[in-house]
């Protein structure tokens, strides 16, 4: 919102570019019960062969496999973990409810001065 109430969405065009061209990496330091993961595009989770190559990989690192043993597994895992109550975004204030919330502030100010 500007000086003049007028209520704006989103960031200024300066800040609406690609995360890729403002940071390097991201490092989380909490507790890790509040660990998110990335999503993995849901084209790539479903894609079995490119699945199977990974677990094959995963196999010849010489540790142990982290996810479930079976591809089938791994899949039923990704679409349980479909909503993450931690991303959960608040619904929007009215815009225009906050212009004139805004508005009416400024003339309250106004009447006292």
């Amino acid at each position: 919102m500007d000086k003049d109430c007028n209520v704006h969405i989103g960031f200024p065009k300066p800040f609406q570019r690609r995360m890729e061209d403002f940071v390097d990496a991201f490092i989380y330091v909490g507790p890790p019960s509040l660990r998110l993961k990335e999503k993995m595009p849901r084209d790539v989770a479903l894609d079995a062969d490119y699945m199977k190559e990974l677990q094959r990989r995963e196999a010849l690192s010489g540790f142990p496999i982290s996810g479930p043993g079976t591809l089938k597994d791994f899949l039923e895992q990704i679409v349980s973990c479909e909503e993450n109550p931690f991303l959960v975004l608040p619904k929007l204030a009215d815009p225009k409810a906050l212009a004139q919330s805004c508005l009416d502030r400024k003339s309250h100010s106004i009447q006292a001065e």
